[in-house]
């Protein structure tokens, strides 16, 4: 069993006018595959993970490129619905049930996608 810690910091002395200082840490239990990948997102688009092949999980993407019109959008496979667009740099990190593909695609050009899921059970 590995256990992987997250930790989240968002920190800001003028936001608002008020300080920000939040720190949150959890630990979590990986006891299924842990997969990565990069793969190259196109205007066609490209499932990246499919729902069959994993148990519930936890997903870090990150957008690699530098380009500011390469962004990349993240939805349901066979439904279209969006669930978030990442620019140039910008990364996410979210739990996923493994009930939908997950599918992406870019607005223009070709960046690369760098793909981390760690699964929480055995398949």
């Amino acid at each position: 069993m590995a256990t992987l810690t997250p930790t989240l910091t968002l920190a800001s002395s003028d936001m608002n006018g008020d300080v920000l200082n939040l720190s949150v840490t959890d630990s979590l239990s990986i006891l299924g595959q842990v997969t990565t990948k990069q793969i190259v997102a196109t205007t066609t688009g490209v499932v990246f993970a499919t729902a069959a092949d994993y148990t519930k999980a936890y997903v870090y993407l990150k957008n690699l490129s530098a380009t500011a019109a390469e962004i990349i959008t993240i939805e349901k496979a066979d439904g279209g619905d969006e669930y978030m667009t990442l620019g140039a740099g910008e990364w996410t990190w979210f739990p996923w049930a493994s009930i939908v593909d997950l599918f992406a695609d870019a607005a223009q050009g070709t960046p690369t996608l760098e793909v981390r899921i760690y699964q929480e059970s055995a398949a």
